[in-house]
């Protein structure tokens, strides 16, 4: 009995996965986690709906809490001590006992108006507006959301809606499985149990938010911290400020500072930003962090972060036409206000080959008062400009960059004589004949995997000679790929792309098999029906027949191409039963085979075999599609069920007993068409004609 306990617990644990500050339970309809705190006598747990249905249900039927006592004194107990935590079902406190708390706290306001108003509107007050609508429309959900946001801000309204539970009758030395189960009658939904287990020896320090830095502005700060390292502790922030020399520190805010943006995305900086504004520039400030967890703990302030606002220049100058004249000299015209003459010392002229830098000044110490060119200079090679308007007083302002480049309109020659070589490792080798312009830069190189589609480039940057490698992936199925080049001058002129050259991979991959659907057998006459291969490549296809006796097969007939679907063999060897397959052979020398078919030829043979009904039924709440089909034929063997989606070849899907006439297909997507065909195969080795329908999904 010991050990199935211990088994038991253990594999509780394994789908807790409890951590050293909160347990965790997948479940598909609440979540619970929990935290010790700091005296060893209590641990607070937190638990919520995952959806607005059951949120919905709870709220009325309310959560059962028990608490199972695993160890004592670090030894497992025979049998666990089950304690249930409250009297009865844990529901929402009535509205009266939420006025105190509403007063003094906006987040259990939240809650309260989520639970108890008449109506709940989030997206202001036009009556009239599209927005007015949505939200009346999704009046449900949004109780659920922002009920459950402000849950994780306000641990005490936590608790007032019966989210939450404080066990003060906690023994340091016992660690503990909280078992959460919803108190909703199975007949509205289906049972569900969340679990964590956890004792106050995981008790651990709340760690301090990470990496703060802020940025400085014109009496603007911006302030950053790191918080997907902690984001496992905490669900908002405050953001301390001191303006004493750090002597106190005040929050900026009631409300702390949330991230209701996050995405699963693995490019994501995981960094929060905050603003502040200054009162003046020039007066040292400083600013810390601290977080505040889902039990309404705070935890210890972050490392402090000084500084002060500057003044910035409030106008930044803007080139309005850069060019070259027929000399080759510069002509520049820029845009700057006036009246902040006063507050700069000049311009300056800056260049680079690069639009991102780096800059280096190409002119210098113009005058205040021009907005043009004060000397014309020589270009020479195209490059980018800005100009710098260079502040009295803090840092200056720079235009964006404009490229310049000489007059130059004449793109080179085509390149001639390009080749295209793969070998059978689908290494490919480009080469063609060089360019004679002396302003040449290089080559651009394209690919396409068809030849309708757009060629793309097959590097960002300049290729400089005339030979260029590329390794294909031969696992793809396109059976062909398309090259062409086009030359690049120092002006960034570009030449038209030459011809498409048509290259043929190694063919590596066999074709797709062909599918026999359907055959009839009158006299010693057989008739087969098929779907051909639907590789483009297919050379030909070739139908293969044995008798029962032989033990190898004859090509009976060879087809071209795709030609033909249907054939009659003539028996001319007398009854008994023969075997056929179609053999798919691609232009490359590869082969497919299908299935084998068994017929039997003998005297007074019955004619076609097929079902007597089908049906597919589109069942998006179940999120499948039901076929069914019914047939009076005797000793079937199995079905055979073939499915096809938009124009796409109907292929094998499953293939079920005998007895089972209907499957739901769940791998369907929405506002795509489906086609099923089902045939018998009898225990004779016969096959009934196929029967096809189809269905939107």
């Amino acid at each position: 009995m010991k050990r199935l306990i211990i088994l038991f617990f253990i594999g509780v644990l394994c789908v807790t996965g409890a951590s050293a500050q909160r347990g965790r339970q997948a479940s598909t309809q609440i979540k619970m986690i929990a935290r010790p705190d700091n005296t060893g006598h209590t641990i607070r747990l937190r638990w919520a709906a995952t959806d607005v249905s059951i949120w919905k249900l709870t709220n009325q039927y309310g959560f059962i809490l028990e608490r199972y006592t695993v160890l004592r004194n670090k030894q497992m107990l025979d049998k666990p001590e089950r304690k249930v935590l409250n009297a009865g079902p844990i529901h929402s406190k009535p509205l009266e006992a939420w006025a105190e708390l509403a007063k003094k706290d906006n987040f259990a306001a939240v809650m309260a108006q989520a639970l108890y108003g008449s109506d709940f509107q989030v997206a202001g007050n036009d009556a009239k507006g599209v927005s007015r609508i949505i939200s009346q429309s999704q009046e449900a959900e949004q109780r659920f959301s922002f009920s459950m946001f402000a849950a994780d801000m306000s641990f005490e309204g936590a608790l007032l809606a019966g989210w939450g539970w404080v066990d003060n009758e906690v023994n340091p030395n016992e660690k503990y499985l909280y078992r959460l189960t919803t108190a909703v009658p199975v007949n509205l939904a289906k049972a569900d149990t969340a679990a964590v287990y956890i004792g106050a020896e995981a008790y651990e320090p709340l760690p301090p938010v990470q990496e703060i830095d802020a940025q400085f502005g014109n009496r603007t700060v911006m302030l950053t911290w790191d918080y997907s390292r902690v984001k496992t502790y905490y669900t908002s922030y405050y953001v301390e400020k001191s303006e004493d020399g750090g002597k106190t520190f005040r929050r900026l805010s009631d409300v702390p500072v949330s991230n209701l943006n996050e995405k699963n995305d693995k490019r994501a900086s995981g960094r929060m930003y905050f603003t502040d504004t200054l009162h003046e520039n020039g007066v040292a400030c400083q600013y810390r962090v601290r977080g505040i967890n889902p039990f309404g703990e705070t935890g210890p302030p972050s490392e402090v972060i000084k500084g002060q606002g500057a003044n910035i220049l409030p106008f930044v100058p803007g080139i309005e036409s850069a060019y070259t004249d027929d000399k080759g000299l510069l002509q520049m015209q820029w845009a700057f206000e006036e009246k902040a003459n006063g507050l700069i010392n000049g311009f300056r002229i800056n260049r680079s080959d690069k639009s991102d830098g780096p800059y280096k000044v190409w002119l210098d110490s113009i005058d205040v008062t021009r907005r043009t060119l004060p000397v014309k200079r020589m270009v020479g090679d195209p490059g980018y400009f800005t100009i710098t308007a260079i502040a009295k007083e803090g840092e200056g302002r720079t235009s964006f960059p404009v490229l310049v480049q000489p007059v130059d309109s004449i793109a080179p020659a085509i390149p001639a004589g390009l080749k295209a070589v793969v070998d059978s490792n689908g290494v490919v080798t480009l080469t063609w004949n060089k360019n004679n312009e002396r302003d040449l830069l290089g080559y651009k190189i394209y690919r396409s995997m068809k030849k309708e589609e757009e060629p793309v480039p097959l590097i960002d940057s300049v290729w400089r000679g005339n030979k260029f490698r590329d390794k294909l992936s031969l696992k793809l199925l396109n059976k062909k790929v398309y090259y062409a080049v086009s030359a690049l001058d120092k002006r960034f002129n570009q030449s038209a792309p030459t011809a498409l050259v048509e290259l043929k991979k190694p063919d590596i991959i066999p074709p797709s098999a062909a599918v026999i659907t359907k055959y009839k057998v009158t006299g010693n006459m057989v008739t087969l029906n098929w779907v051909n291969s639907v590789d483009e490549d297919i050379a030909a296809h070739i139908l293969y027949r044995k008798a029962a006796v032989d033990s190898n097969y004859t090509a009976v007939q060879h087809f071209t191409g795709k030609s033909r679907n249907s054939y009659t063999d003539t028996i001319t060897s007398g009854a008994g039963q023969y075997y056929y397959y179609i053999a798919a052979q691609s232009e490359g020398g590869l082969s497919t085979v299908s299935e084998s078919l068994p017929v039997t030829v003998a005297a007074g043979a019955a004619g076609s075999l097929q079902l007597t009904r089908l049906y597919a039924y589109a069942q998006p709440d179940q999120r499948r599609i039901e076929v069914v089909w019914g047939d009076d034929m005797k000793q079937v063997r199995n079905y055979q069920v073939y499915k096809s989606s938009g124009n796409g070849a109907m292929t094998l899907y499953k293939s079920v007993p005998a007895g089972q006439k209907g499957l739901y297909d769940t791998e369907v997507q929405v506002n795509t068409a489906y086609q099923y065909g089902v045939m018998a195969v009898l225990a004779s080795g016969a096959y009934s004609e196929m029967k096809k329908v189809s269905v939107n999904y």
